[in-house]
């Protein structure tokens, strides 16, 4: 038989104790000696109960005998049910066969056994979770929603990790990319702290956007970075990005419009021993773009930029310089909108360095590679749609996306019909110098000539 908790349908409150079950299943009587080859050999056939032994003393109370629980499946003396094994060894060294009395309860059976027993569709269960620190995230559906402080508790019971168990109750989609949520089991607090590619990030989770299935992608995008690199990060958070870039002896400017992960990155900068090349930024997106730019130029005037060095050796190393006039990667990892900052980098070179787009100053400044996450429904031809979008809110010709130099890498399927990637894309020349922003450039400097006369 295959063994499960005994069923309470309707319980909406959790009750430990109703689920306490008691059943007889056979075993065979071992020298203590033996116990060790009988569970080397008999793997197969022996109970296996989380939190249960299957050893015990014999009823003789002999010191010098074991009996060994076999699992229920098997159902007569004659071990049938179990394996040629089972009887070839039971046979050869005549151990007797016996029987015993097992008592599970609540702490025997797994989360998933527990909700199964208790919610009405029996064949699923909310059990999975993203964990951040010691918080359980879910997002139940509306039909276990009557259920979710029986759930929540279940979780919490059954993890020795978790102490806050919550749920999501709306979309992320304000300007924050926060989201409400209530907790349905344990404290009320929702300070995490998080360990990923070797830094720790602290921050509030009911005040700030974090995900941990992103790690993954975290890690690829970091791995693209090297030791020199400026890194632009429009849309940081609290810097899964930033940071562990920074502590790849990147040179990174990081910004954030929501004040609290603002707040967190700031926190995070030190922590991590950062500080020396990492500056946190707090304003909008395209705003902060077109300073990020303009200020990394001019700070780089006179030369490249030195950045410090993780101490890793006792000799000292050379200096490691930045590698350009401008930023190697730029980071844009808002999925639902970042496609559409793309406008923000049009006409920005001419702008930012004052030459046309050919001129011999331009020749020092290479064109920075811009990392987009995105979402699409296209799942036929996610690539066209995604190039399309980018051209579009460029300002490229859109009948010439496939002429990009660009990567569209998939991250991950977030609902049936909906897809994230990330694009990769190297910003065109014509897009960074475009002629229409510079003559907007000039009639917004004639106006402020003709005020101030």
């Amino acid at each position: 038989m295959m063994l499960k908790p005994p069923v309470r349908r309707g319980m909406m409150e959790l009750d430990r104790a109703a689920f306490q079950l008691s059943f007889k299943v056979f075993a065979i009587v071992v020298p203590t000696k033996s116990i060790g080859q009988a569970k080397v050999e008999l793997a197969s056939d022996i109970l296996k109960l989380a939190k249960l032994r299957n050893v015990v003393d014999d009823d003789a109370k002999s010191k010098d005998l074991k009996k060994v629980l076999l699992k229920p499946e098997i159902t007569s003396d004659a071990l049938a049910e179990g394996s040629e094994r089972l009887r070839a060894l039971v046979k050869e060294k005549q151990w007797p066969v016996t029987t015993h009395e097992v008592t599970v309860d609540y702490e025997h059976w797994t989360a998933d056994e527990v909700l199964k027993a208790v919610l009405p569709d029996p064949t699923q269960a909310p059990t999975s979770y993203e964990q951040v620190g010691h918080i359980a995230h879910m997002n139940l559906r509306d039909e276990y929603l009557p259920y979710r402080n029986l759930i929540g508790q279940v979780i919490l019971d059954k993890s020795p990790v978790i102490s806050t168990v919550v749920n999501k109750l709306d979309t992320i989609d304000n300007t924050y990319r926060n989201f409400k949520m209530e907790v349905i089991a344990g404290k009320d607090d929702f300070m995490a702290q998080v360990r990923e590619n070797d830094c720790v990030f602290k921050f509030d989770f009911s005040k700030v956007y974090w995900n941990s299935r992103l790690h993954t992608e975290h890690e690829r995008l970091i791995k693209q970075f090297t030791p020199g690199d400026a890194i632009c990060d429009v849309m940081a958070g609290v810097g899964p990005f930033a940071v562990p870039a920074a502590k790849r002896d990147c040179l990174v400017w990081a910004n954030d419009l929501n004040p609290a992960s603002f707040a967190a990155m700031q926190e995070n900068i030190p922590l991590n021993k950062v500080q020396k090349r990492m500056q946190a930024f707090n304003m909008d997106g395209r705003d902060f773009i077109r300073r990020a730019f303009k200020d990394f130029y001019a700070a780089t005037e006179k030369g490249p930029l030195e950045v410090p060095q993780t101490q890793r050796r006792k000799k000292p190393v050379a200096p490691l310089l930045t590698k350009s006039r401008t930023f190697d990667h730029v980071v844009m990892n808002l999925p639902a909108i970042a496609i559409e900052f793309l406008d923000a980098f049009r006409g920005l070179f001419w702008s930012v360095t004052g030459n046309d787009e050919g001129s011999a100053d331009d020749q020092a400044v290479p064109m920075p590679v811009i990392h987009a996450h995105c979402f699409t429904k296209q799942l036929d031809e996610p690539e066209r749609d995604i190039l399309q979008r980018a051209c579009r809110a460029m300002g490229y010709p859109q009948d010439q996306y496939k002429e990009l130099d660009a990567d569209v890498h998939y991250v991950r399927r977030v609902a049936p019909n909906k897809d994230m990637y990330c694009l990769s894309v190297r910003l065109p020349k014509s897009v960074a110098y475009a002629a229409d922003k510079k003559a907007e450039g000039r009639e917004e400097g004639d106006a402020k000539c003709r005020k101030a006369e």
